[in-house]
C-alpha cells in the first residue's frame, strides 16, 4: 500500500510548478483565501494544494479498501512502472487531468518519483492500462438530499468541552456564559434559512459517509461565524463539530466546486 502522504510515498522536487502548471491547465477557479485566518507557505493557490493532496489520500484509502483488481484501479491504478489517479478536476476544454506518478530512478530513497498532471490524450499516460474514475463519483448527487425540517440536535457538551472544537468559535465569545444557548440558537437559525434558501447547505463527506455543512452566526445574524457538520440519522441530524469557514471550504471542495455565498466569499 502506498503512503498516504503523497510526500512520502514520492519524490516531488517541482512541487509549486506543477502546481502552477495544474492550475493553469485546469477550468478557472479560485484557489486561495482572501484573507487567510493563517499564514502559509504557498500564498498562491493553498485551496487547490490542499485540495490536490486530499484527493490522494482519499484515493489511496479507497484502492486500499477495494476487493477486486477491477474496482482497485478505478480508483489508483498501480503497476509495476507507474501510479496513476483521477485529479477531479477539467481541463479548459473539459478533459480529465490525471496525477501521474513513476518508479523512482533519481537520487532519493522513496519509491516513486511525481511525474506531474496530464489531460487523458497526453503521450505521459500513453502506457496507462486503465485511466481512474473521477473521485468519489460513486456518491450520486440524489445523495446529497438535505431536509430542513429534520431536528438538529447538537452535541454541545462535545462542541464546547473539545479545545479544538472551541478554538474555532469566535474568540469574543469563547467564555461567554450562555454560549450553548447562543449555539443552539445559531444552529436553528440556519436551520430555518435553510428551509427558504436550501443552496446554503452543503455536502461534505466523512470517514465515508455524507454529511453537511450548516453556516451558524453567532456574531451577526447576517455573516456567518462557522460551520457546523450535521451527520443524518434516522429522521434527524446530529451536529457534533464546528469548523472554522476554511477548513468547510477545503471539505466540500473535494465533492464539488462550492457555490454557495457563504463559502464563495472566502475565495479570489
Amino acid at each position: 500500500m502506498m503512503n498516504l502522504k503523497l510526500f512520502e510515498t514520492a519524490f516531488v522536487p517541482k512541487w509549486p510548478e506543477q502546481l502552477a502548471e495544474l492550475q493553469a491547465m485546469a477550468q478557472p477557479e479560485p484557489w486561495r483565501f482572501k484573507k487567510p485566518a493563517f499564514a502559509r507557505k504557498n500564498t498562491d493557490n493553498h485551496i487547490l494544494e490542499k485540495y490536490i493532496l486530499s484527493i490522494y489520500q482519499n484515493q489511496v484509502l479507497d484502492h486500499a479498501n477495494a476487493k477486486t483488481t477491477e474496482e482497485k484501479d478505478s480508483f489508483f491504478c498501480i503497476r509495476s512502472g507507474y501510479a496513476c489517479f483521477h485529479s477531479g478536476l477539467l481541463t479548459q476544454r473539459y478533459k480529465s487531468i490525471y496525477a501521474l506518478l513513476e518508479r523512482n530512478r533519481y537520487e532519493s530513497t522513496l519509491e516513486w518519483y511525481f511525474k506531474g498532471f496530464f489531460d487523458d490524450s497526453h503521450h505521459a499516460l500513453r502506457n496507462v492500462e486503465k485511466l481512474p474514475d473521477k473521485p468519489l463519483s460513486y456518491f450520486r448527487k440524489e445523495q446529497w438530499g438535505f431536509y430542513p425540517d429534520w431536528e438538529i440536535r447538537v452535541n454541545v457538551d462535545h462542541i464546547l468541552d473539545d479545545p479544538e472544537n472551541l478554538s474555532r468559535i469566535p474568540e469574543l465569545l469563547q467564555s461567554f456564559p450562555n454560549l450553548h444557548l447562543l449555539l443552539e440558537s445559531g444552529v436553528e437559525l440556519g436551520r430555518r434559512i435553510a428551509e427558504f434558501i436550501p443552496s446554503m447547505i452543503v455536502p461534505q463527506l466523512y470517514r465515508g459517509k455524507m454529511q453537511y455543512l450548516l453556516p451558524i452566526s453567532l456574531l451577526n445574524p447576517n455573516v456567518p461565524d462557522l460551520a457546523m457538520t450535521i451527520t443524518p440519522m434516522d429522521g434527524y441530524y446530529v451536529g457534533n463539530t464546528c469548523l472554522n469557514l476554511e477548513m468547510a471550504y477545503g471539505n466540500a471542495r473535494l465533492l464539488a466546486r462550492p457555490t454557495a455565498p457563504w463559502l464563495t466569499a472566502l475565495v479570489e
